[in-house]
Order: C-alpha cells, then sequence, then structure tokens
C-alpha cells in the first residue's frame, strides 16, 4: 500500500513540470471561420465573425533564426492569442489568408 502511495506522488511529481511546460504549446485550427486552439488539457474554438476584435502582423527578428512573423488576434472578451510562423507555417498562411480576405476592416497597421 505504501509502496503504492510514494508510486503515484512520483508520478505526479514527474508529470507536474511536463503540463506546466507543456501548457502554452497548442495545435491551431482553421475550420470555416473558427479558430480551434488545443492545449494539452483543453480545447478552445473562437468564432472570428462574432468575437475577433482586432488583429494585427508583426515581423519578429530573432537573433539565431532570423526573421518571421505572428499574426496577434485581440478578442472581444480582451484576451488575445497569437500564431507564429515558425511553427505553424500552414495554419499561418490560411489564417492570413482568412483575416485579409474577410476581417482587413479590423486590422490594425505597425506604428513604424
Amino acid at each position: 500500500m505504501e509502496t503504492a502511495v510514494i508510486a503515484a506522488i512520483i508520478l505526479i511529481v514527474a508529470f507536474l513540470p511536463l503540463i506546466y511546460f507543456t501548457r502554452r504549446s497548442s495545435d491551431i485550427r482553421l475550420v470555416g471561420r473558427n479558430l480551434v486552439i488545443r492545449y494539452p488539457l483543453r480545447k478552445k474554438e473562437i468564432n472570428l465573425d462574432t468575437e475577433l476584435k482586432s488583429w494585427k502582423l508583426q515581423e519578429i527578428n530573432r537573433l539565431w533564426i532570423g526573421k518571421t512573423h505572428a499574426i496577434n488576434l485581440e478578442l472581444q472578451s480582451g484576451k488575445r492569442h497569437h500564431v507564429d510562423s515558425r511553427f505553424n507555417r500552414e495554419t499561418f498562411n490560411s489564417i492570413y489568408t482568412v483575416l485579409t480576405e474577410n476581417f482587413e476592416e479590423k486590422r490594425k497597421m505597425d506604428l513604424t
């Protein structure tokens, strides 16, 4: 009995860092006009027609990688999400196409 409890505690302690460090990693898909974000422990759907407040394309210069781009989405609730072209190239391109074709009026331009 004691060994089972100790084994369970060890497993929980071993998986806590894994859950902590992967909580921001996600799988982002575009289904129609819905953005589906799958986190390790949950799934979130964002309806771009009703929930999108504004969006912005940002250029990121990284020291070792070079230039990448990110789409920053601001929702009506005040929350923000971003899609980076470094990890999600296909998703990035499809989201950018949908945003430029359907939501150009909600785009915020860079100040620079």
